[in-house]
């Protein structure tokens, strides 16, 4: 009995030192790693931002107008297409994730649902003339299209009315 008290304590003894050296090994930093280091503005109270209006002049008149246009339906604007649509991709995901991740849709137009894309909205205006924006716009078409969504596109600089909205959508849409 003595023997097997002894060979209990001895076990108990090399477990405590184990994790000891364990512990202790993970407080150290090793060797080649540097501490984290703190990102810049993380030390600061406030950081320097400001409210920014969330829709132009005249994507809020076109959103009300929409609104007018498909009552029976909810719109969203200015949304991620990474919240619309996913890679297919599942090796390269994130290669294509980031393709658009920065890209947002002016409108969604949703069934009731809330589940339910019906349709990508744009509204284009002078800017969408410029070389860049329209390798931009083709990117994002080209997207929204790979994943099987409807993009119905509106030009800004011709406002149409409510009932010519309504009519274009659901004339697209067929």
């Amino acid at each position: 009995m003595g023997n097997s008290l002894a060979t209990t304590y001895t076990l108990i003894a090399i477990a405590a030192v184990i994790a000891a050296i364990l512990l202790s090994s993970r407080r150290q930093p090793r060797q080649g790693t540097k501490p984290a280091q703190p990102v810049r503005g993380d030390d600061l109270a406030v950081w320097p931002f400001a409210p920014m209006p969330f829709m132009t002049d005249s994507e809020v008149r076109f959103f009300a107008l929409l609104q007018e246009a498909m009552p029976e339906h909810f719109i969203f604007a200015q949304v991620q297409l990474s919240r619309l649509i996913q890679s297919t991709d599942a090796q390269d995901a994130a290669f294509w994730f980031n393709r658009i991740c920065r890209m947002s849709a002016d409108y969604v137009l949703v069934d009731r649902d809330a589940q339910t894309v019906i349709a990508v909205i744009e509204l284009d205006d002078w800017t969408h003339d410029k070389p860049e924006r329209k390798r931009a716009d083709q990117k994002k078409t080209k997207a929204i299209e790979s994943a099987g969504l409807p993009l119905i596109r509106f030009d800004g600089r011709r406002m149409p009315s409510a009932t010519q909205i309504r009519h274009e959508i659901i004339r697209q849409l067929g």
